[in-house]
């Protein structure tokens, strides 16, 4: 893991993220890039607005400088990068981790039911469908600890790309984690399909080299059913993968309101093929 993005919208939702990727950063000597979009107002009848973007630039560039020179009291040896730039916020995260090539992108979000006063938290729901980088998700209750137990949630739908899992894996190996490979089914006595037991094979051999548990869980609700395996196995991290024709994937790619019931708890990690 080469570079983590931080988008900010310098709000304390923002801030929890960053310590969050900061933490992460030291133990994978990864470089931060902090990034803040900014939105320029349209006064097309107003004259003395013409500086108006040039004056949002340098007022982002001077409060990234301050977040850049703040953490470095702390931890001097961390690479820490910035950037901004001015549209709308999923666009241009998503332009710019593909141009930077980044390895995951760490955002803070908001629980259910909070009336969003800050942008972010509604950008994070909507990058789930968009971007392609591995994207964390962390709420403003979440405080970083090392992920030690991390739930692979599953339904053993075909993975059509078999290095999905890779930033996974990297993390398992830099905090010699233990990963619960979960499968919630709805229906007690299903018989699972020749393709869902060849895709078990699958993942058992992709994560050959990690210390993995396969768990079966019955429970009516997927994304309960994960809340309280969370809850009474005391996970750090939960990974899923987005993906279109998984049951899993269609239910993480809506917006958060029932996801964010366990990542209020721990980090979701998402992973897209």
């Amino acid at each position: 893991m080469k570079k983590i993005l931080v988008p900010t919208d310098f709000s304390k939702l923002s801030a929890n993220a960053l310590d969050y990727a900061v933490q992460l950063a030291k133990k994978t000597e990864a470089e931060v890039l902090l990034f803040h979009v900014y939105t320029i107002p349209v006064f097309p009848e107003d004259p003395t607005l013409i500086s108006t973007e040039q004056y949002l630039l340098e007022d982002a560039l001077d409060n990234l400088e301050q977040l850049k020179e703040s953490i470095e009291e702390s931890y001097p040896d961390l690479k820490i990068s910035y950037a901004a730039k001015a549209g709308f916020p999923v666009e241009q995260i998503t332009d710019y981790a593909h141009k930077q090539h980044v390895d995951m992108i760490i955002i803070g979000a908001q629980g259910a039911g909070y009336i969003q006063e800050r942008v972010l938290g509604n950008t994070a729901s909507t990058l789930i469908r968009k971007v392609k980088a591995p994207l964390m998700i962390i709420d403003k209750h979440v405080r970083f600890r090392e992920p030690k137990k991390i739930v692979l949630a599953v339904d053993f739908a075909e993975t059509d790309d078999q290095m999905v899992l890779a930033p996974l894996k990297k993390i398992a190996a830099k905090y010699q984690s233990h990963i619960c490979i979960l499968n919630i089914f709805t229906e007690a006595n299903v018989i699972p399909t020749f393709g869902e037991i060849a895709e078990s094979f699958r993942l058992e051999k992709t994560l050959k080299h990690t210390h993995h548990t396969f768990f079966e869980v019955e429970h009516p609700d997927v994304v309960l059913g994960i809340n309280n395996f969370v809850k009474k196995h005391n996970i750090d991290l939960v990974t899923i993968i987005s993906r279109t024709h998984s049951l899993i994937g269609r239910l993480f790619r809506e917006p958060l309101t029932k996801a964010m019931t366990f990542h209020s708890l721990v980090p979701l990690l998402v992973l897209h093929e």
